[in-house]
């Protein structure tokens, strides 16, 4: 069998762990748009949080993932029939899809411009991702990591290209 020339791997669960940047940056966000009274997370919402975040296609549905998760979206029928709740969630808070993406990448922005180090910590490479990368790449195998980041943010993380 003749080895591969091209390894494609998504960046946000494969190489690195950002479940923890993942929640804080939604809860950030979440806090911003629908203003709740106490400023601490519900008990438990992030742990019910995690296991959903696959359903996730773009970050500005990580809010809205919160949301539904608050107003009493049983977990099941999210990690089953989110593609089809979105718009109901959307429709019911009156909120527009752009409105959240601000909202994600604006706490990113500013989580990155006031504690960069902190926003860092958040994240984690899995355990021997990264020389194995780098021996592939030893071997000349061209790699192509795909990230729904926006690109600012996947920089900061993986460093310069």
């Amino acid at each position: 069998m003749t080895p591969p020339t091209l390894l494609a791997l998504d960046f946000d669960g494969v190489v690195c762990d950002g479940l923890l940047e993942y929640f804080q940056t939604a809860w950030k966000a979440y806090r911003e748009v629908f203003e709740p009274a106490s400023p601490e997370p519900p008990a438990r919402l992030a742990e019910r949080f995690y296991p959903l975040r696959p359903v996730v296609e773009s970050g500005w549905e990580m809010p809205l993932v919160l949301y539904g998760l608050t107003v009493g979206v049983p977990d099941e029928d999210i990690l089953m029939d989110w593609p089809n709740l979105v718009p109901k969630l959307l429709a019911q808070t009156g909120l527009e899809s752009a409105t959240l993406a601000q909202a994600v990448d604006g706490v990113r922005d500013r989580w990155i411009q006031t504690d960069v180090d902190d926003w860092l910590s958040y994240h984690r490479f899995y355990p021997g991702v990264l020389p194995r990368l780098q021996q592939a790449m030893d071997e000349g195998v061209e790699l192509i990591i795909i990230s729904t980041k926006e690109g600012r943010f996947y920089s900061r993380i993986a460093g310069p290209a």
